[in-house]
């Protein structure tokens, strides 16, 4: 049988998981509830962009919207993506605008773009045992280490913020799409290595259906980031 958080609504992420070992699952989000509420069924758009009738069974899972999401409903996306490329057309630096479908995670965004997920960037945002913020870049396909990253700043622990946190430390970007700049001025960035070997790199605007792609050089240089190796093995 699904796992499923009631009541299910429009907005509602659904998570697939794979069969076998190592097998890669899907996620989306519900756009429609169908059928009766005994045997419902979901018009889905999944993070590579599609959309289909979807019948769940034993191996998913369907969760409300995330608690920022609710809890943020004034959010000018907009206005989140706008703060970004004032930054940048002030720096006078190359950049590109991506619109595309919403995606909910880095490697649906590299789908839906056609592009290698190494060559796409995520944030993940932890703080330290000192209370201070650090933006983690590192590529879609990985996750950040946080023992390498508390080592890369010098600090005893790291841990990565909640939801909560988020919601309440960066309330100009969606939850799970703060890109590696702007905002809350003070974060230390750590870009991982392995991103610098691309000449471009892609990231969130600040939402989930509007990317960015610029030179990894000039991502580094407007971020003020250091390089270090903070991706898990």
């Amino acid at each position: 049988m699904p796992v499923i958080q009631q009541p299910v609504t429009r907005g509602c992420l659904v998570t697939v998981s794979g069969r076998r070992v190592g097998a890669p699952g899907r996620s989306g989000e519900i756009l429609e509830v169908l059928g009766p509420p005994d045997h419902p069924h979901f018009n889905v758009r999944w993070e590579d962009g599609h959309e289909s009738i979807f019948y769940p069974g034993e191996t998913t899972t369907i969760t409300p919207p995330s608690s920022g999401a609710r809890d943020t409903p004034q959010l000018d996306l907009a206005a989140a993506t706008r703060l970004l490329i004032d930054t940048l057309r002030g720096a006078g630096v190359q950049f590109e605008l991506l619109p595309h479908r919403r995606t909910t995670t880095a490697t649906g965004e590299a789908r839906v773009l056609g592009v290698m997920p190494q060559g796409v960037a995520k944030t993940v945002i932890a703080g330290d045992d000192q209370g201070r913020k650090i933006r983690a870049v590192v590529p879609a396909s990985s996750r950040v280490s946080v023992t390498k990253l508390a080592g890369a700043v010098s600090a005893g622990s790291v841990a990565v913020l909640t939801e909560a946190e988020l919601v309440g430390a960066y309330p100009q970007f969606e939850l799970g799409a703060v890109p590696p700049f702007g905002g809350p001025a003070g974060d230390r960035v750590v870009v991982d290595r392995a991103l610098a070997g691309y000449e471009h790199v892609v990231f969130d605007g600040g939402v989930h259906d509007t990317s960015l792609r610029m030179q990894t050089e000039d991502l580094i240089e407007i971020a003020g980031a250091e390089l270090a190796d903070i991706a898990a093995d």
